[in-house]
């Protein structure tokens, strides 16, 4: 019986170091992540191919673009991927910007606590 015991709390131990652990998030397709994007459309969509389009005739060939999820609010979490290089996201987020397709255009950052 305490073998019994000892064995359960082993794997009970084991199985919450495992849940607690960080998942690694591996993308969708090879496209290296540059940076992951706040983007609230000027008209309301659920439609991800309708967020990305206007990104993709922004920015052409100079950054790839992977839908991610919808936000509260109509915003939505867009990754900028390669050939982009991190350097050129402050461009890159003017850009998409003065498109005039979006209310607005961030890098989504987590929030500190002050």
């Amino acid at each position: 019986m305490h073998r019994l015991c000892t064995s359960i709390a082993a794997l009970a131990l084991l199985t919450v170091a495992a849940c607690s652990a960080p998942s690694a998030q591996v993308p969708a397709d090879d496209a290296a992540v540059v940076a992951a994007l706040i983007v609230k459309p000027k008209i309301a969509t659920s439609e991800p191919s309708a967020v990305l389009k206007p990104m993709r005739a922004t920015l052409g060939q100079t950054a790839g673009v992977r839908y991610v999820r919808p936000m509260a609010g109509d915003a939505h979490i867009v990754y900028l991927t390669a050939p982009a290089q991190r350097s050129e996201v402050p461009q890159l987020l003017e850009r998409l910007r003065g498109s005039g397709a979006f209310q607005y255009v961030e890098v989504d950052s987590m929030m500190k606590i002050q």
